[in-house]
């Protein structure tokens, strides 16, 4: 079954008798959910949105059970923000930002702008293979404009993969296409696999970005992409929002939290609520609801 750009999917493909491989990602409803959970200020939403788009790209070629989670550490109006996307291709973000110092940046802000200098914010980029494995963190230096660059610097540094990347936003959608050459394959006396990753990467830096977010199928879009090669376009797999948290986590960090510390929320303020600070939930706890948390569970109540 083939699926329109406009659907929240990803379609890996790659190039026949050669080491490079690419994927196309389209994100509409899955975008708009996220980037309505919170008020994003223009430049942020959009960073934001480049940003899903390349966490699913990256995510797509996890080889475990587990999440790959791209934050924004710096000390300029955005302090912090979190993209997480599982092997799932289940997506969630977040951010925490001042008003009116972004806002003041424009529309157009780099990453490195809000981030408060190049200098002063970095990207960091974890795989999380969720108790099954080693960790892997990798630390991008804020010093390209694009969100663009600073994943293929991610990919040349950490992956030793040379990898091209074009995004693409408008009202809350977004597009993204990657190809890579893969390491470990010599050219042919002919050096057609080189040659194939030379003419993708030229038509990569040909491509007009708002094209990717255009009608039509996935194949199409990919067949006037790369109109010179023969590519094999596999099934799309479908891009979604969601996160994890839920009342039992919540119940899990108010035991965390302290039966002292709860008792002080109820007399301050009666209720205790707990927002998530991804999807923007909200958690109520009665008093007596939240002390229950606290009350000895035998193995078959509890969580």
């Amino acid at each position: 079954m083939t699926q329109s750009p406009a659907d929240d999917a990803l379609t890996r493909f790659v190039f026949e008798q050669a080491p490079v491989r690419g994927a196309l990602v389209t994100l509409d409803a899955a975008a708009r959910a996220i980037l309505e959970c919170h008020p994003y200020p223009p430049a942020l939403r959009r960073i934001l949105a480049e940003l899903l788009a390349a966490s699913t790209l990256l995510a797509s070629t996890l080889k475990f059970t587990g999440s790959l989670i791209v934050q924004l550490q710096g000390d300029g109006p955005v302090r912090l923000l979190v993209v997480e996307c599982s092997d799932a291709l289940e997506l969630r973000a977040t951010a925490q930002w001042d008003q009116a110092a972004t806002t003041a940046f424009g529309p157009d802000a780099t990453l490195a702008e809000l981030a408060g200098g190049a200098a002063r914010g970095r990207l960091v980029i974890t795989l999380d293979p969720k108790g099954n494995g080693t960790i892997y963190q990798g630390i991008v230096a804020l010093e390209t404009a694009s969100i663009a660059g600073l994943i293929e610097h991610y990919l040349a540094t950490s992956e030793q993969l040379a990898s091209r990347l074009v995004l693409t936003t408008s009202a809350g959608r977004v597009a993204g296409l990657l190809v890579q050459r893969l390491p470990g394959v010599a050219a042919t006396g002919e050096s057609r696999p080189d040659d194939t990753w030379t003419r993708a990467g030229e038509r990569m830096s040909q491509t007009d970005p708002t094209l990717l977010l255009a009608p039509g199928t996935a194949e199409a879009l990919l067949s006037e992409s790369f109109p010179h090669d023969d590519l094999r376009v596999f099934r799309s797999k479908a891009v979604t929002f969601r996160c994890s948290c839920s009342r039992e986590r919540v119940e899990r960090a108010l035991r965390i939290a302290g039966t002292a510390e709860i008792e002080s929320i109820v007399a301050e303020r009666g209720d205790v609520v707990v927002t998530c600070e991804f999807c923007n939930r909200s958690y109520v706890f009665a008093p007596a609801e939240a002390r229950a948390v606290f009350a000895p569970q035998d193995s078959s109540t509890r969580h």
